[in-house]
C-alpha cells in the first residue's frame, strides 16, 4: 500500500514537532536546575513557612559545582537563615560559619555571616558561645561592633606593690558590665563590693580581687594584686 504524500508530510512534521517540544522541556528542565532557580525556588517554599524543603534546593543548589550563577557564600547564607528559622540552630550556626571562614573582612557576606551567628547565639542564649566565637574572630571591626558580647579581664592601673600613704586604686574595664572586688584575699563574686569610682587604701596590706561580670552574666578571670600601704612619712 502507497503512503500518500500528505501522510509522509505529517509524519515529518510531528517528528519534527517532538523533537522541539523535547528540546524545549529539556532546556527549561536545564534552567530550572540552576542554582539562580533553585534558590529562587527556596524563597518561594520559605515565604510559605516550609524552611526544610527549601534548605533541601539549596543543598541542591550547593551540589553544582560548574554552576557560578549564584556564589557558595549567598547559599549558605540562605541556609544558614532557613535552618535557624526551622528550629535547627547547630547546623545553621555550621551554615553561617563556613561563609566566615571563606570570606575576609569588609566582604559584605562576611559581615552577614556574623550578623546571623549574633542571631542564632542571642536566640538560643548562647553568650558563651557567641564570646568564644568572637575572641577567636580576627577582624577588630567585628569585635568592635559586637563588643558588648565579649568579657574583658579588668585592669589594675596602679601595679601592685609598696605606697606611701592612702591612695585610691582605679580600676579599668571594658564592655558592658560591671566591675566587683574584695580587698581582704576573698574571691569576688556578684555580691562583693560593686567598683565605682576607685577604691581608697589606706595604710596596711591589702590583696585586692577584682571580677568582671557582663551584662549577660559572662565572668572574666579574676586578677589579683597585692598592695603594701606605708605611713607617709
Amino acid at each position: 500500500m502507497r503512503i500518500s504524500r500528505q501522510v509522509r508530510i505529517a509524519a515529518v512534521l510531528i517528528s519534527i514537532a517532538a523533537a522541539l517540544c523535547f528540546g524545549f522541556f529539556t532546556y527549561v528542565g536545564t534552567l530550572s536546575n540552576t542554582r539562580e532557580a533553585l534558590l529562587d525556588s527556596s524563597k518561594d517554599l520559605a515565604d510559605q513557612g516550609e524552611y526544610r524543603e527549601a534548605v533541601k534546593l539549596i543543598d541542591r543548589a550547593l551540589a553544582l559545582d560548574n554552576d557560578d550563577t549564584v556564589s557558595d557564600e549567598v547559599l549558605c547564607l540562605r541556609k544558614a537563615e532557613y535552618l535557624q528559622k526551622a528550629g535547627e540552630p547547630d547546623q545553621a550556626l555550621m551554615a553561617a560559619m563556613r561563609v566566615v571562614k571563606n570570606t575576609s573582612d569588609g566582604q559584605e557576606e562576611f559581615d552577614e555571616a556574623w550578623e546571623r551567628i549574633v542571631s542564632i547565639c542571642t536566640e538560643q542564649g548562647e553568650y558563651g558561645k557567641l564570646a568564644t566565637l568572637l575572641e577567636g574572630c580576627d577582624s577588630e571591626t567585628i569585635k568592635s561592633r559586637y563588643y558588648n558580647y565579649l568579657v574583658y579581664d579588668p585592669v589594675f592601673r596602679d601595679p601592685p606593690g609598696t605606697y606611701e600613704g592612702e591612695f585610691t586604686l582605679i580600676i579599668e574595664s571594658q564592655g558592658v558590665g560591671a566591675v566587683f572586688y574584695t580587698i581582704d584575699g576573698s574571691e569576688p563574686t556578684d555580691k562583693s563590693n560593686l567598683y565605682n569610682d576607685g577604691i581608697l587604701l589606706r595604710p596596711g596590706l591589702y590583696t585586692v580581687k577584682a571580677l568582671f561580670i557582663n551584662r549577660y552574666g559572662l565572668k572574666s578571670s579574676t586578677v589579683a594584686g597585692t598592695y603594701q600601704v606605708m605611713e607617709a612619712p
